[in-house]
């Protein structure tokens, strides 16, 4: 049995944020006992609350936040084993563990981070000892790694590794469900609405395509008013008919079992991409763009389809080709399921961290 913390400080909910639920879930299934520490924001604790974790509440603050540190010591001094592992999922609490292992006596602390985001590490002194606080340093891909290290930040090589991300399959939808409907043919884009994600360009692509038994279908939220502008475009393109908009669904795989066909457009290098691995697992074709690390999670042509970022007419080509060609799109979602299962699995991430928490 292992002791754990995770500490996450969010203030709103996102892919990172589900990446430490799916986790603290498994480690707890596993028999470890896990402590999550947040800011004490409901939008985050009624996720963890679910769990069986224990919650605890910190400043989590910039780095004039003494008390974080001084109440982390406090913490891990007060278990029983004489190691703990601490999980971070930025820098600021990076410092703060570096902080807290100064303060810890007669404890070994496990200090491992995983890096959500594609940017460049920090060459000063500050940035440096911070880092090489860290004893083990995941990256969630390749372009991660490869951009942050481009910033020279001083680091030991031993101390990184790349482990992809993975989510947990629910109950009910291990094995996919297959299409055979004769009704319209539905395009699903799932995720966060906001500019970087290119549901724009996914939206001119759309008007691209005159077969008006296709249908386009939008489940996420973001900002109201960018939300507006995007019924504006829709309306404006004169597609309001085809387009359904399904805001927050309590179950995203429901939603992936009536797709025919998966589309993520995003424009901006993406660290990962959650939600491609998620259609990837209901055995659906995906179309993605490969601006970020999509290319490390699809070969194009065998298991996904990838096109030029913000290019409306490519796109627009890729659905024409999927929703005309039925062989192809089964082929492309047999694909996608197998390469998650081989790469992409909850199993197959879960063994990766588990063997940085024991050091291995």
């Amino acid at each position: 049995m292992t002791r754990i913390i995770h500490i996450v400080r969010a203030v709103t909910w996102g892919g990172g944020e589900r990446y430490a639920l799916d986790l603290c879930s498994r480690l707890v299934e596993n028999g470890d006992k896990v402590t999550v520490v947040t800011r004490g924001l409901p939008v985050v604790d009624r996720h963890f609350s679910r769990i069986p974790v224990r919650l605890e509440k910190m400043p989590l603050g910039g780095v004039f936040d003494f008390v974080s540190p001084w109440k982390l010591a406090r913490l891990i001094e007060s278990y029983p084993e004489d190691r703990v592992v601490v999980h971070v999922h930025n820098f600021k609490d990076a410092e703060i563990v570096a902080k807290a292992k100064k303060l810890v006596k007669d404890k070994r602390i496990w200090h491992v981070c995983t890096r959500h985001l594609v940017k460049r590490g920090k060459d000063s002194l500050r940035w440096r000892g911070i880092y090489n606080s860290i004893d083990r340093l995941i990256f969630v891909s390749q372009l991660a790694k490869k951009e942050f290290l481009l910033g020279r930040p001083g680091i030991e090589e031993g101390k990184i590794s790349v482990i992809p991300n993975s989510i947990i399959v629910p109950k009910g939808y291990e094995n996919p469900v297959k299409r055979n409907k004769t009704d319209d043919f539905t395009i699903l884009y799932t995720g966060r609405l906001s500019p970087e994600k290119g549901i724009d360009t996914l939206l001119h692509a759309f008007h691209h395509i005159s077969d008006k038994s296709i249908k386009l279908r939008i489940v996420g939220t973001g900002d109201r008013k960018y939300e507006e502008e995007l019924r504006e475009l829709a309306d404006s393109l004169g597609e309001r008919d085809r387009i359904e908009w399904k805001g927050f669904v309590p179950d995203i795989f429901h939603e992936l079992s009536e797709a025919d066909l998966c589309v993520f457009p995003s424009t901006w290098r993406e660290p990962f991409g959650l939600t491609i691995i998620e259609a990837m697992s209901q055995g659906r074709a995906v179309i993605s763009t490969d601006n970020g690390a999509q290319p490390e999670i699809i070969t194009d042509g065998k298991d996904g389809l990838l096109v030029e970022a913000g290019n409306e007419r490519a796109l627009a080509a890729a659905i024409r080709r999927l929703a005309e060609n039925h062989e192809l799109r089964a082929e492309l979602g047999e694909n996608a399921y197998g390469t998650f299962n081989t790469r992409f699995s909850y199993d197959v991430f879960f063994r990766k961290i588990r063997a940085e928490y024991e050091g291995t």
